[in-house]
């Protein structure tokens, strides 16, 4: 029986209060403290789990887009509904580009 291949690790340290920090950031995500920071060095920003309200809000507005309700009014509905979802739910890219740090080694000889 083949061995599987473990999957390559990167490890580096963090006080214990940035630990905690780092532990409640992904723990408020629903995630794993990897899968956490995995996201986070890929770029992405992981988004809160959100409560169960959320849900019922969005159910509320999705029965406006049933009739009888005005055309405009359904549109509007949706709109929100996905724009609620992209800003809450989807984790999202990192606008900022990586900047080079202003000091220390810059890699040139």
């Amino acid at each position: 029986m083949a061995k599987k291949k473990e999957s390559p690790r990167i490890a580096f340290r963090l006080t214990e209060r940035e630990k905690k920090q780092v532990l409640g950031l992904a723990s408020r995500c629903g995630l794993t403290l990897s899968e956490y920071l995995r996201q986070r060095a890929l770029g992405f920003e992981p988004k809160a789990v959100q409560p169960d309200a959320y849900f019922v809000l969005c159910e509320k507005l999705d029965r406006l887009t049933e009739p009888p309700f005005s055309e405009a009014i359904n549109d509007a509905a949706i709109k929100l509904i996905h724009d609620m979802d992209a800003a809450l739910i989807v984790p999202q890219k990192d606008g900022d580009v990586w900047q080079q740090q202003a000091s220390g080694p810059s890699g040139e000889s």
